[in-house]
């Protein structure tokens, strides 16, 4: 194997794929699946999956650089050990998408998370990951007796999160743990001179309803005549902000490419929309080829060039 080899095999994209997600396609058998958000480094997914080989692991990460190590790690070791880590699959996305979209209710056995971003500043505090909403959601997607568990080297955090799991369906246990999972940022917390850390355990005991958001229908437009000269986008800021870069203009093709930035809640999408000539008329739509979830905002920046 070359050095700096790197298979991208344990990586899912979703968006393709029919949601929610059917996991035992993806692991290709069906077993116990345990979720990590934000492995990092992926020091304590890859024990967890060598040390327990008759489950299913999924890990969430959005830190590229993170991603792409680990991926060499899991490479390597399959490499020196045919059929390792052969139960481990990655996802590079919001956590926050991944359980409201990608997961059916009562289909995850086991979730954890360890050190996650405090974001100690006040101002900050909206960022937080483990609100009473977030909880509510995770509690659905968690099997009947399935449990949570947060590691956190911030008391403050902590005591937020006890705060946030009120009427969640958990019944919560919590404890003073040393350091033991030598991941990247415990060892970075030792080395400062802090030996022990906040362990958060959340037992489900009653199930929680929350629906799965479901990808909206697009639309396709028709127009008789379309001048480029002429279009003035404006932007749209809200609960849903649409916000507008540029406009590509080929006059050849007969084909316009229209750049916008669509954010709602915690998701910012990259988006394309292309309006072009076809059979003496102009068709305005999502441009193809592209990755995005068919979310409301994404259904408003069509309707919004198409206004324009």
């Amino acid at each position: 194997m070359k050095k700096n080899y790197c298979s991208f095999e344990p990586m899912i994209s979703p968006y393709s794929l029919k949601k929610p997600i059917n996991w035992r396609k993806q692991f290709n058998r069906q077993a116990p699946l345990d979720v990590e958000i934000g492995f990092g480094l992926g020091e304590v997914l890859m024990r967890m999956a060598r040390q327990s080989t008759d489950r299913n692991f999924l890990g969430i990460e959005q830190h590229g650089e993170r991603i792409y190590k680990t991926l060499r790690a899991i490479t390597k070791e399959q490499f020196l050990n045919h059929g390792a880590l052969r139960n481990v699959r990655i996802l590079k996305i919001d956590a926050r998408v991944v359980f409201e979209r990608l997961f059916a209710p009562q289909s995850i056995d086991k979730i954890y998370c360890l050190f996650p971003c405090p974001w100690p500043k006040k101002g900050h505090a909206k960022h937080r990951l483990f609100s009473n909403d977030f909880l509510k959601l995770l509690n659905n997607r968690l099997k009947k007796a399935g449990m949570l568990k947060i590691v956190t080297d911030f008391y403050p955090y902590r005591d937020w999160i006890l705060e946030q799991s009120v009427q969640t369906g958990f019944v919560v246990e919590t404890q003073t743990v040393l350091s033991q999972y030598s991941t990247k940022f415990e060892r970075k917390w030792q080395a400062e001179g802090q030996e022990e850390f906040f362990e958060l355990n959340f037992f489900k005991k009653k199930h929680i309803r929350v629906p799965i958001k479901k990808d909206m229908v697009m639309k396709n437009y028709v127009l008789n005549d379309f001048n480029a000269d002429r279009l003035q986008l404006s932007d749209r800021k809200g609960n849903i902000s649409v916000i507008f870069k540029n406009m590509i203009f080929d006059k050849e093709k007969q084909r316009a490419m229209i750049h916008a930035i669509v954010t709602e809640e915690h998701l910012t999408q990259h988006f394309w929309i292309v309006i072009i000539k076809k059979q003496n008329k102009w068709r305005v739509a999502g441009a193809e080829g592209q990755n995005f979830f068919p979310t409301a905002g994404i259904a408003e920046a069509v309707d919004l060039v198409y206004e324009a």
